[in-house]
């Protein structure tokens, strides 16, 4: 990173990778150029997240998002947790149709919100 600021001192750097601890927990972590006015030198910011965590909260700003009912938001957050339909009705103790028709109607509530916001954006 500090060689990528001294060769190119006007660009953006962003540098990205994962690191996966065990097969259930992995991290991301980036490094950031900052120029500061209060700093004569360039800055490094380094960020360190959960991977689990940014994406189950990612999976919480959609459920109130597409306004999905507590059932539905449970099941969205086990699908985005990349469980299958299976391990989605068992967690839950419901039945694979069951898991199926909740999937229908948050994807038919994604694609409404999608085609509102495409229709706001035209008008």
């Amino acid at each position: 990173m500090l060689d990528s600021c001294e060769l190119y001192p006007n660009q953006s750097i962003i540098i990205e990778s994962e690191i996966i601890t065990d097969p259930s927990t992995s991290f991301r972590i980036r490094a950031v150029k900052l120029t500061l006015d209060s700093f004569e030198n360039p800055c490094i910011l380094v960020t360190l997240e959960n991977h689990d965590q940014y994406a189950e909260s990612f999976a919480i700003a959609e459920v109130n998002k597409y306004d999905l009912t507590p059932r539905e938001a449970e099941v969205w957050l086990l699908r985005r947790a990349d469980y299958s339909y299976q391990e989605i009705a068992d967690e839950l103790r419901i039945t694979l149709n069951t898991v199926k028709k909740h999937l229908k109607n948050i994807y038919a509530k994604i694609k409404f919100y999608q085609f509102k916001q495409e229709f706001l954006e035209a008008n």
